[in-house]
């Protein structure tokens, strides 16, 4: 199995080194095609990427996995969902992920990833945890194993009345991406939240309880404009309906509410939507869960606690 990984950049040399470091020292039994779309750089960007052009060419026998092939994009564009449509155009693997050029990927990760799609044939689009890290590359926040369930994605509802799906730990495969038809780069900020409701027209979104990257906190980036990209998200999300409100005011009021009756309240209301979540063991042994949210929940944690 082959996985592609897009890395949209512009005058990254601050952080680049490790985000392409943590890509080509990951190990297993797949190959891997990463491209970096690079806006003509100026502060020592392309050198650093040319660096590691220059050591795998070099060091073919030092690959932690079947093969690595690094491909550098220089040349202007609009942003970065414009450099990430242009490097999803060159790919040819069978996994699609992208990871902007200040995160990075744990070890582990994509070996992890390609177990489940092997494993799963009806898993198309799957996301694992997403943990924060500062600009010394420390972990501030340790992530959550958050789930999704499809028709949620598809009305706008996570990064709007819930918590997001964060984009560097989300995998899919090749052909979600072609028939989706890309991310529209008239969007600045928001081009993932799009993304996701055009992916769950055709597939749910499974969650896997792995770590698999971090995204770095980093002053004056663009995810932390809030308004302009919650501006973007009204433009993109289909229009507010009676069943978004009801779920706004569940998550509003369920952490005042005990958990036997948030349980209730939520079986009541929102029984019938599926959620999926895949576990894996130390042997790496994997188990999948799916059904209504606590119902998963609860079957997870009795799994693990055998």
């Amino acid at each position: 199995m082959k996985l592609s990984i897009v890395t949209p950049s512009h005058n990254s040399a601050r952080f680049i080194r490790e985000t392409i470091n943590s890509v080509l020292s990951q190990q297993g039994d797949f190959y891997i095609e990463y491209i970096i779309v690079d806006n003509l750089s100026a502060d020592g960007t392309k050198e650093i990427i040319e660096e590691f052009q220059s050591i795998l060419k070099n060091q073919h026998s030092s690959f932690g996995c079947l093969g690595i092939e690094l491909i550098y994009l220089s040349g202007k564009d609009s942003g970065m969902y414009e450099a990430i449509n242009k490097g999803f155009e060159q790919a040819s693997g069978d996994i699609y992920a992208w990871i902007n050029s200040d995160d990075i990927y744990l070890p582990g990760a994509f070996s992890t990833i390609v177990k489940v799609f092997e494993s799963y044939q009806d898993v198309h689009w799957l996301k694992g945890i997403t943990s924060y890290i500062t600009s010394e590359t420390s972990i501030w926040k340790a992530g959550k194993c958050l789930l999704y369930t499809q028709d949620w994605i598809n009305s706008g509802v996570y990064g709007r009345e819930h918590y997001f799906i964060q984009q560097d730990s989300v995998f899919w495969r090749a052909w979600l991406w072609k028939k989706s038809g890309g991310i529209d780069i008239n969007y600045k900020l928001a081009g993932d939240y799009f993304l996701w409701i055009k992916f769950s027209e055709f597939v749910p979104l499974t969650t896997v309880k792995a770590w698999v990257s971090c995204f770095r906190s980093v002053k004056g980036q663009l995810s932390s404009n809030k308004i302009s990209y919650m501006k973007e998200v009204e433009q993109i999300a289909p229009s507010m309906n009676s069943a978004n409100k009801w779920i706004k005011l569940f998550f509003r009021l369920e952490q005042k509410c005990p958990t036997c009756l948030k349980k209730l309240i939520y079986n009541v209301i929102f029984d019938k939507h599926i959620f999926s979540l895949i576990l894996m063991n130390s042997t790496g042994d994997t188990e999948r869960f799916v059904g209504n949210y606590y119902d998963v929940i609860s079957s997870a944690e009795s799994y693990e606690r055998k």
